[in-house]
């Protein structure tokens, strides 16, 4: 019996980091049918140890491949490869969970600190703004 409760503990899923954040981005995709390059800028939802789900106004196909830029401000934090994993298409909120294809060292480093900063900053002013009043 405790074997089988040892087991089941040691066979538990590696839950991942999910940071609600909503930093800037740009996504750039070549169009399959037309060919053309296609740019769109929007905003983080959230950002995982190895993906991303944003809100765009033009959503890329699923499985098609995403070059997500990612700012703070007007400076690049990252430029990643990724692919598109998941669509949803509300129309009040469309959204793209992308995957990290490449770089997923560099990801963890530079975009899921920037999202921590990004809830630092934010859960302090809205901290100290409660206060204040």
């Amino acid at each position: 019996m405790s074997y089988l409760a040892n087991s089941t503990i040691t066979n538990k899923a590696h839950l991942h980091q999910r940071i609600m954040a909503s930093l800037r981005v740009q996504a750039i995709w070549t169009d399959a049918e037309s060919g053309e390059t296609v740019s769109v800028d929007g905003m983080t939802e959230n950002l995982g140890e190895t993906s991303a789900l944003v809100n765009l106004d033009v959503l890329p196909p699923v499985g098609s491949e995403v070059t997500l830029r990612i700012f703070d401000e007007e400076k690049t934090i990252i430029e990643v490869p990724t692919q598109v994993i998941r669509v949803e298409r509300d129309p009040s909120k469309p959204l793209a969970a992308l995957s990290v294809v490449n770089n997923v060292k560099k990801w963890k480093q530079n975009a899921l600190s920037a999202a921590q900063d990004w809830v630092t900053r934010h859960w302090q002013l809205n901290y100290e703004e409660e206060w204040v009043n």
